[in-house]
């Protein structure tokens, strides 16, 4: 596996590779056995395939210890998920650490380890806010909730590398265009793949060229999915 070229600290670049496959994974929120079986559905294969995610691994459903070992996996690439972040600002805001344990699916960090928890942030800081990888056929963007209505994607992630608010503030929580209160596509990129907002028929849905694919892995009404969605399946022009 290639090493990925890093833009800045805020979004990673891949290479187009030449033997195997491409997928990117939904929200899977602790719910690694689920992903295990989707893997195994498609005959992933780690020598050559990828599969790169919208982040949120953690929380709400029942292994988001496993998380850690997922993202050492060299063919494994996540960007950051709202749920990571709480993660983050729970080591310095009593507030938010009440909060995400409480009420967010955090409970499991009460029964982790000081060492672990300690591996985690160090894990999950590094993770960048957007990735972008090169197909055969074009480029797609991935970014955990959604690009800002105004942005184009060079212009979103030059936004990301100052830490601007509003694009960084999209990235992690916006479901503006999941919810249909926009109804456009993202200029400047072939495609662009979120996660975050589960659609309410539990399918991926699209606006423009952006795809929605949290369909509610860690719902445990008999409806629950994990969407684990092949790059080729999109189209280019």
């Amino acid at each position: 596996m290639e090493t990925p070229v890093m833009i800045n600290e805020t979004t990673k670049r891949y290479s187009r590779i030449t033997a195997g496959r491409d997928f990117v994974v939904g929200d899977i929120h602790g719910c690694f056995e689920l992903f295990r079986s989707e893997l195994e559905r498609v005959n992933f294969d780690p020598a050559t395939d990828r599969c790169f995610s919208v982040g949120d691994l953690i929380d709400r459903g029942p292994d988001s210890k496993a998380a850690l070992s997922w993202l050492a996996k060299p063919w494994f690439h996540a960007c950051l998920g709202n749920h990571e972040k709480m993660l983050l600002s729970a080591a310095n805001d009593r507030g938010a650490r009440s909060t995400w344990i409480a009420f967010i699916g955090g409970e499991w960090w009460v029964h982790t380890d000081v060492a672990m928890q300690t591996q985690f942030r160090e894990v999950i800081a590094r993770l960048p806010l957007a990735l972008e990888v090169e197909t055969a056929h074009g480029f797609v963007g991935i970014v955990h909730a959604d690009v800002p209505e105004d942005m184009s994607w060079p212009y979103f992630t030059a936004a990301l590398e100052t830490r601007d608010a509003s694009a960084c503030e999209t990235a992690l929580w916006s479901r503006r265009r999941a919810q249909g209160f926009v109804n456009t596509g993202v200029s400047g990129i072939d495609h662009v793949i979120c996660g975050h907002t589960i659609s309410p028929d539990r399918r991926p849905h699209t606006v423009g060229n952006v795809h929605f694919i949290d369909t509610g892995a860690f719902l445990m009404d008999g409806h629950s999915k994990l969407t684990l969605l092949p790059l080729d399946d999109l189209r280019f022009k």
